[in-house]
């Protein structure tokens, strides 16, 4: 087990530099920080050389990057090239802030979708399968922005209109209250209940239909008869061996999920305008910061390679018959 991991670990290298110089090429080709100034009449061009030298800029593409690859490498994430603040402390609040709202909504859909899957796999062509089925497909096909703005019309506008309300019932972007002091608790939660929603809307729907097919797969499957002729309760075939075995492929799903979250959920965060790594990186290659989008896109390819290698770790627990050399 301990070679595999190192194995996988070592080859994730080669790969996360690989992509450092792909995301590097394309923001330098595709952007520009000094693009903002150069719109400005007064600006003349000895001061935006000075600019330009002072962001070291001045340099070679190449020259830029092995300076920043060598910072990098002893935990030096820079300062922004256009915030002029250290990028670790904007990136540290991202991910923070994306995490609370990726992991809210990530259990919820694990939690609702192993019931509705394990429960549609026990009584397969029953009403209840027929309605978890339609309304996995319903989940599927509904665009997230769509889904978010109508949550937003209904909590925003339409349900203060029909109940008269003074205010919405939830709130619909942000992360806390107007005047609200500190940390609270309720606060927070409330403001997450709608971009979670949003979020576990989708996932719901794709790990009920993985954990419906892995069920029934289980279900039919020698050992489990096996438990069965040896006078096991049912309940207890069904949970301590069924549903463990058949929640592998719903493990690859979630890692694959939790480690792009981690690069920030896009549209729900610009939609609500939850301060997350989504909302950072639209800002970073708007004006061209590649200083915040290399260790961005270094941490966000991390955690894909290290959660899928966790997945895999995690195999082995939940199926004693896979093995690791």
């Amino acid at each position: 087990m301990l070679r595999y991991v190192i194995r996988r670990l070592l080859i994730a290298i080669p790969i996360l530099l690989f992509l450092s110089i792909i995301v590097f090429m394309a923001a330098r080709a595709s952007s520009s920080p000094e693009a903002a100034i150069r719109l400005n009449p007064r600006v003349s061009a000895a001061d935006i050389e000075r600019y330009r030298a002072n962001l070291g800029l001045d340099k070679s593409n190449a020259e830029q990057y092995a300076i920043w690859l060598g910072n990098f490498a002893q935990g030096d994430l820079g300062d922004s090239l256009v915030k002029n603040r250290p990028v670790w402390p904007l990136l540290k609040s991202a991910i923070g802030n994306t995490l609370v709202l990726g992991l809210a909504g990530i259990s919820v859909a694990l939690l609702i979708g192993i019931a509705i899957g394990t429960l549609s796999a026990i009584r397969q062509y029953s009403w209840f399968d027929n309605m978890a089925t339609g309304g996995a497909f319903l989940g599927l096909s509904m665009p997230q922005f769509w889904f978010a703005l109508i949550l937003q019309l209904l909590f925003g506008v339409w349900l203060i209109d029909w109940l008269n309300l003074n205010r919405s019932i939830l709130p619909i972007s942000g992360m806390k209250s107007p005047g609200t002091q500190g940390f609270d608790v309720v606060d927070r939660v409330r403001h997450l209940v709608l971009p979670a929603t949003v979020l576990a809307v989708q996932l719901i729907a794709v790990y009920s239909r993985y954990m419906r097919a892995s069920m029934l797969e289980v279900l039919h499957s020698d050992y489990l008869r096996t438990a069965r002729a040896k006078g096991l309760r049912e309940s207890r075939v069904i949970i301590r061996h069924g549903v463990r075995t058949a929640l592998i492929p719903v493990t690859t799903q979630a890692a694959i999920d939790l480690g792009l979250i981690v690069g920030g959920l896009i549209i729900t965060e610009q939609i609500f305008q939850w301060p997350g790594m989504g909302v950072l990186f639209l800002d970073a290659m708007a004006s061209g910061d590649y200083q915040i989008i290399l260790p961005w896109l270094m941490i966000t390819s991390a955690s894909v390679i290290l959660l899928n290698l966790a997945a895999d770790v995690l195999y082995a627990f939940l199926d004693p018959r896979i093995r690791y050399d």
